[in-house]
């Protein structure tokens, strides 16, 4: 699931959470702004004007759009670290993958571990979290640029307890 789409089954206070998390960075404000500005083609002295309601509405906008998936990525990989970095991980420690906190420190492609290893991980990972957070996490982990488990993605597709259930009308 790609991570505009990913957004598009988010609740708004859902996604809400995530870019306020993201924007502790200081670089990701700038780039929600101008991905904004360019993919909404709103005018930034107009944009300024907006009650805060509005903008957050510009900016789930954005970040549900398919144009806007690098931006989609980055603010849901930067979101997921700062709210949900400790499952984040106990995740990858579970798997055994080179990691500082909650950033993996590979080079290059991540080998997918076994699938019984994986399965386990993910349900140690729901028990303890809840499986909404999970779900979202691991959507959002296969898309990473050095992340190709088919497993994983196989899992995501049909096992219900990691299923990403549209809250969008929440």
């Amino acid at each position: 699931m790609k991570p505009y789409e990913i957004f598009r089954r988010l609740s708004n206070s859902e996604v809400d959470t995530i870019v306020l998390a993201a924007c502790e960075d200081d670089e990701i404000p700038d780039k929600i702004a101008g991905s904004v500005l360019s993919i909404q083609r709103v005018p930034l002295n107009r944009f300024e004007r907006f009650q805060e309601d509005v903008r957050k509405g510009y900016v789930r906008k954005t970040l549900r759009d398919k144009r806007a998936e690098e931006l989609a990525l980055f603010v849901l990989s930067a979101g997921l670290v700062g709210s949900k970095g400790e499952m984040i991980e106990v995740f990858l420690a579970a798997l055994d993958l080179p990691h500082e906190g909650p950033s993996l420190t590979a080079e290059g492609p991540v080998a997918e571990p076994p699938e019984l290893l994986l399965k386990k991980a993910v349900a140690d990972l729901v028990a303890a979290n809840g499986a909404r957070d999970v779900a979202v996490f691991l959507n959002a982990f296969v898309e990473q640029p050095d992340v190709s488990w088919p497993s994983l993605v196989a899992m995501l597709e049909t096992d219900p307890s990691v299923a990403l259930e549209d809250r969008s009308a929440d």
